[in-house]
């Protein structure tokens, strides 16, 4: 390559025609054999039908954002120097936020919104059956009915079903079989990452725990494990 590009430039006699020379031949260096196709690109210009998974969008910058309201509104891709890439067939794209950022009304427009609340109980147990080997039937439903119970306050972050699950893997390898309030306590970090979450949650679990004790009407007789429930 360097000896041709000698070759090219060989009869030059000033810089500005060197330039001129190079430029003639610029469909030699800007093709498509220079590009390295990403997913995006891939999937536009995929021989089959494909499906185009963005995760957390709202994790990216404002520039990525402007770039996909092209693809999602023409499903093409436009690249400076070769031209415009059309899609062979339409993707099928879907977009994942968590609200880390409010995404802008023109990205919004060209897509439906579906949102995806939190399972129920029945749901996420037997989630946490499914993905949690080895987890006792008490200790799935404690941490689920706990997990619940402090989704219901008002906090910086509600715990996710993977915080969930992380929890219950966490307890079954410290081979815990079913939890009390001391034990609640001390591992809330585990699903909760905001220090005024935690102390919320603390709180919400004293008065909940009180409150059973109370409707029992047997304070000592009762232990903190059956009251959980």
């Amino acid at each position: 390559l360097k000896d041709k590009i000698s070759e090219v430039l060989g009869s030059a006699r000033s810089l500005r025609e060197a330039v001129d020379k190079i430029a003639h031949e610029d469909d030699v260096f800007f093709s498509d054999r220079f590009i390295l196709p990403r997913p995006l690109l891939r999937a536009i210009s995929s021989e089959k039908p494909c499906v185009l998974l963005i995760d957390e969008i709202d994790k990216s910058d404002t520039e990525f954002e402007a770039f996909l309201l092209e693809v999602l509104s023409d499903f093409q891709v436009s690249v400076p120097e070769l031209g415009t890439i059309k899609a062979r067939h339409v993707p099928l794209v879907v977009l994942t936020s968590n609200n880390a950022r409010e995404m802008s009304d023109a990205l919004k427009r060209r897509c439906l919104h579906l949102f995806i609340d939190f399972p129920d109980r029945a749901q996420e147990l037997e989630i946490v059956r499914l993905k949690v080997p080895g987890v006792s039937e008490r200790l799935a439903a404690d941490v689920v009915s706990v997990v619940h119970r402090i989704r219901k306050l008002d906090l910086k972050k509600a715990p996710s079903i993977s915080e969930t699950l992380d929890w219950a893997r966490a307890l079954t390898l410290l081979n815990v079989q079913t939890m009390d309030e001391q034990l609640v306590s001390e591992t809330l970090s585990t699903i909760l990452k905001y220090e005024g979450d935690i102390r919320k949650a603390q709180q919400e679990l004293k008065e909940y725990v009180e409150l059973q004790r109370a409707k029992l009407k047997a304070p000592r007789a009762q232990s903190d494990k059956d009251v959980l429930h």
